[in-house]
């Protein structure tokens, strides 16, 4: 794989990446600098900007009421962060600890524009469910990188990852479960893939 860039000395690759931590991560002033001068960085913090984004967006995402919405929540402002943050000409997107206050639908949406467009996508979360969403699992713990690899390896980790806090996501206890008795012959770590083999 080539690299993407460097982030406190470790490399980050040229593949959609959720880099999965156990608590905040600390960043070196040189990792700053670099995020700040050549990704998009959404985070949760409000701000008080005015957003120009384009009906299409809008229409896209299928957010039209969210556009003349007058009192605005804190997740209605995440919505708009991210939907301004779609005209602007880079390419990579970084989103820190956002994507799990984001519904279900527009997730999905943003996910599959990203990747549409050939962006980049690299997630930090402390959420062991966001590791489904894209490629490549980066597992940090006290700030040091614990294991990394494509999502289906690092999941099968259940005995790291426990000792780390984290469950495994909830499609994957199941296949291990349905597998346990026989039902199905291998994992699955998406709904549809999974229901469409039951239902054979």
């Amino acid at each position: 794989m080539n690299e993407l860039f460097k982030l406190n000395n470790r490399t980050i690759y040229d593949i959609d990446t959720t880099v999965l931590t156990t608590s905040s991560f600390n960043y070196t002033d040189d990792a700053i600098y670099f995020i700040n001068h050549n990704c998009i960085v959404i985070t949760k913090d409000r701000s008080n900007n005015t957003y120009d984004i384009p009906a299409s967006l809008f229409e896209l995402f299928q957010e039209e009421e969210l556009r003349n919405k007058k009192e605005l929540t804190e997740f209605d402002e995440l919505k708009l962060k991210i939907l301004a943050s779609l005209s602007i000409n880079t390419k990579i997107y970084v989103f820190m600890n956002v994507l799990t206050y984001l519904d279900k639908e527009f997730k999905e949406r943003l996910i599959k524009y990203l990747k549409l467009g050939n962006k980049r996508i690299i997630n930090y979360t402390t959420e062991i469910e966001e590791t489904l969403l894209l490629d490549y699992v980066i597992v940090i713990h006290e700030n040091k990188v614990i294991m990394e690899g494509k999502k289906e390896l690092v999941l099968q980790e259940e005995k790291i990852l426990k000792k780390l806090g984290f469950n495994l996501p909830f499609i994957v206890e199941l296949s291990n479960g349905l597998k346990l008795y026989k039902l199905i012959d291998k994992t699955y770590f998406n709904n549809k893939e999974l229901v469409e083999e039951l239902w054979k």
